[in-house]
Parts: structure tokens; sequence; C-alpha cells
């Protein structure tokens, strides 16, 4: 499939195992020409971003700082998919409120399936994203079956196909359905004050 043939993964982790691992992770995904490569700083982002380097970008920090953060949803990332792994007392708020920029949360701990389900859905979304250009709703779509991974634990492809009859059930579309997933997420898990009227 020559579409999937140069996808690239960038790790930012200040946990030498995780990257280590993560080789072994990458491994699994049923993809071919899967590359990885690693950062050392959230400020190299904006340059791999504005060069078209890679397809998603992992951050994998033990401390974030407000001044990172506001970094972080100031960059324009349009075709990247971003999984970022927080911490269980992680509560920025904004982070939260701007969830539209593409961010894909999940919290430690977590199992090795359970991430490489969520690093598939990261991968097909940016493969999404390049060939249709709706990244609102690819995005919507990625965080909601993201919830039913890490919560239901739910495989990716069940996942989809929960969103899916959910949205025909309700006789919604498949953004609304996954907005719904989403704000339902934020109330519950998260205790974030959201109003439904999402940016995505």
């Amino acid at each position: 499939m020559k579409s999937m043939d140069k996808i690239h993964i960038t790790i930012l982790s200040d946990l030498n195992n995780f990257k280590k691992n993560m080789y072994s992770i990458i491994s699994l995904l049923p993809l071919k020409g899967v590359l990885s490569s690693t950062i050392d700083s959230i400020y190299e982002i904006k340059s791999i971003l504005d060069e078209k380097r890679t397809n998603v970008i992992i951050i994998n920090k033990t401390v974030y700082t407000k001044e990172e953060m506001d970094y972080l949803l100031a960059l324009d990332y349009k075709e990247v998919s971003v999984v970022m792994i927080i911490d269980a007392y992680f509560k920025y708020e904004p982070f939260y409120l701007n969830c539209d920029k593409g961010f894909i949360t999940i919290r430690r701990p977590i199992s090795i399936n359970r991430f490489l389900e969520v690093l598939k859905i990261a991968l097909y979304g940016s493969i999404k994203k390049k060939k249709t250009l709706d990244y609102e709703k690819i995005r919507a779509l990625e965080f909601a079956k993201t919830i039913l991974v890490v919560y239901e634990k739910m495989f990716e492809d069940e996942a989809h196909k929960y969103v899916e009859m959910m949205a025909m059930n309700q006789r919604v579309s498949l953004y609304d359905a996954c907005l719904e997933l989403i704000v339902k997420y934020l109330l519950e898990k998260e205790n974030i004050v959201y109003e439904h009227k999402i940016k995505f």
C-alpha cells in the first residue's frame, strides 16, 4: 500500500525505557514501512511540523510546564496526530478545552496492548487526514475511539464499529456521535465543565 510506505513516528520522552520499548511496540503494528525517530525537546516540534517530517508525534514526559503546554497548544498540527501520555494528577484545563487541536490523551498506567490500539488510531487518523483533509471529523473520531479503547477496553476496530452503531441508532452523523462520547468523557472522567459547543 503506497500511502503507508512513508509513515513516520516521532517520539519525545524523558524515560529511556519507554523510548527503547517503542521500537518493539512499533514492530507489532499491522503496517509495513513504519519508521521512528526521537527528539529531546518539545520545542523541536515546530520545525518538524513545518518541514512535514512526521505523521504521529508521541509525547511522554514525567512533568509538563505551563510554558510547554502553551507552546503545544499554539502549534498547528493539520495532518499530524499527537498522542500525549499524562499522569493522573494532570489537570491543565486549557489543554482539554482545546482538544480540537488533535491531541489524543491517555493516562498512565496503560498496558502495551491498549497503547498499541491507541497508536493504530493515531496512525490511521494521520493517513485519513492526508487523504481527505477533513481534520475536524477525523480528530473527533480519533478522540472518541481512544476513549473506548482506554476506558472500555475495546480494540480499535471494535471502537470504530461502536461509534458507527451509536450514530446509526441515534440517527445522527458519525461526527455528532463522537462529540457526544467526548463530552461524556470530559464531564465524567475529567470533571471538565464543557459546553456542547466543541470546536472540532
